[in-house]
C-alpha cells in the first residue's frame, strides 16, 4: 500500500504573470500541460547547475522535493 505524503512549502507561492517568455506548452491525449519555468529552456548542463546552485543555496522547497523523491526510492 503507498503511503501518502504531502509537501508544504514554507511560504505562498507568489507567482506574477512574465508573459509567453518563460512558458511551454506539451500535449498528452486530451491532456494540455503549460509548464511556467526558465528550466525548460535549458539544457542538461544548465539544469544540472542551477540544481546544484539552488541546493546549495538552500532553497527549502527544491530540498523537500529531493527528500521526498529519495523517500519513495528507499520504501521499495
Amino acid at each position: 500500500m503507498l503511503e501518502k505524503r504531502v509537501v508544504h512549502p514554507d511560504h505562498p507561492h507568489t507567482d506574477e504573470s512574465r508573459g509567453d517568455s518563460q512558458l511551454k506548452e506539451f500535449k498528452y491525449g486530451n491532456t494540455t500541460v503549460v509548464i511556467h519555468s526558465p528550466l525548460v529552456h535549458m539544457n542538461i548542463d544548465e539544469k544540472k547547475k542551477w540544481f546544484k546552485d539552488e541546493l546549495e543555496k538552500g532553497n527549502k522547497v527544491l530540498k523537500q522535493m529531493v527528500f521526498a523523491v529519495a523517500e519513495c526510492y528507499r520504501k521499495s
